[in-house]
């Protein structure tokens, strides 16, 4: 640092008791401001709250704006002071939670420093209504990040794309604004910053746990949380034929039993067992004449011969029975068999399986 800023510094340093009754930055912060301002050109430069760290940046910008309320005399004392390049700062006097969003920046700051109200969230205010104006390369310093208000601010900083931390002088950092474009103000893409990429587990750990769960395994988990639901629908399904493992041929017939109260509707559906998906069968939904029910099912192609099938009866709510008469529709109409899944609870009312084996063809 040059010496006239050198001395410059020293008899801020001599003054800096007599600021702020609230106290100010360190020494060796200070220094550091010094130390990295000095290796910008500062044209413009803005900092919320008022004292040694002002009397500092008058002599480094070329112009600074003070956002600061004269609490324990800090304007006061510092528009008197000696040490205070006059023309170089201009203070707009109030609570930094009103005075800054109101505030018209007609240039771009090459540095900012939020030293204001340190309750939450007031930090993370003057950060949204400071960074947006923030020009690439400039200098942001954070203030007193041993409060846990400031220190929240100072995490996110550290994570986010558009700063790099360059260093923390006791309770002060410094970071750098990088080339990262400018995150939207008015928008909400929280997944795109680095802060957010990863939620708490803590919280978190079931949508994770579903995640990675086959599709099969959670319907099993729904079913049995929704049981007592089921039993009071006043619905019930079983299958009495094929048997379990039972051996089958391309196409056989499924009976059962059901009970079904208003509002639902029995369909059968079949697949593959390692094929992710179901196929409805008989066209519709089956009619239950006392409490039978038959229907023809359809157990694949020649290619499935000593795999097994699983048959599903399931009693489901209208609006899965009428999204499914819909499947019925396009296949009629294309001709095409896109696999369905099957709904998860409270949308199934009740259900029942059975798993059987393809044989050869009968000869």
């Amino acid at each position: 640092m040059s010496s006239s800023i050198d001395e410059i510094r020293a008899k801020i340093l001599e003054v800096q008791p007599n600021l702020h009754e609230a106290g100010t930055v360190s020494a060796d912060a200070l220094d550091a401001i010094v130390k990295h301002a000095s290796n910008r050109t500062i044209r413009h430069s803005a900092e919320t709250g008022c004292g040694a760290t002002t009397l500092m940046l008058s002599h480094l910008s070329k112009h600074h704006t003070v956002f600061a309320l004269d609490i324990g005399g800090s304007v006061a004392n510092v528009r008197r002071s000696p040490l205070l390049r006059k023309g170089a700062v201009s203070f707009v006097e109030g609570p930094s939670q009103r005075t800054l969003p109101q505030h018209h920046f007609a240039e771009m700051l090459q540095l900012a420093l939020i030293d204001g109200p340190h309750a939450y969230p007031f930090p993370d205010l003057e950060y949204y209504f400071l960074y947006p104006h923030l020009d690439r390369g400039a200098l942001l310093i954070l203030d007193d990040i041993q409060i846990r208000s400031i220190h929240n601010l100072f995490e996110f900083l550290r994570d986010d794309a558009m700063f790099r931390l360059d260093e923390v002088v006791r309770t002060t950092a410094f970071f750098t604004r990088t080339a990262a474009p400018t995150f939207d103000p008015l928008g909400d893409g929280w997944r795109h910053q680095r802060y957010n990429e990863h939620t708490l587990l803590r919280y978190d750990w079931r949508s994770k746990l579903m995640g990675v769960l086959p599709r099969s395994v959670l319907r099993r988990l729904a079913v049995h949380r929704h049981r007592p639901t089921h039993a009071q629908s006043g619905c019930s399904v079983e299958i009495l034929s094929p048997h379990p493992a039972q051996r089958v041929a391309e196409t056989g017939i499924v009976e059962g039993r059901a009970t079904i109260s208003s509002g639902a509707y029995l369909w059968v559906l079949v697949h593959r067992k390692d094929v992710d998906g179901w196929w409805p069968q008989g066209d519709g939904s089956l009619p239950v004449a006392g409490d039978f029910w038959t229907v023809q099912v359809n157990y694949g192609g020649p290619e499935d011969v000593g795999f097994q099938f699983e048959v599903a009866a399931v009693l489901v709510t209208r609006t899965i029975h009428e999204r499914w008469l819909e499947w019925v529709q396009a296949v009629k109409d294309t001709g095409e068999f896109p696999p369905v899944r099957l709904p998860m609870p409270p949308a199934v009312l009740a259900e029942t399986h059975r798993t059987v084996r393809k044989d050869s063809p009968l000869k």
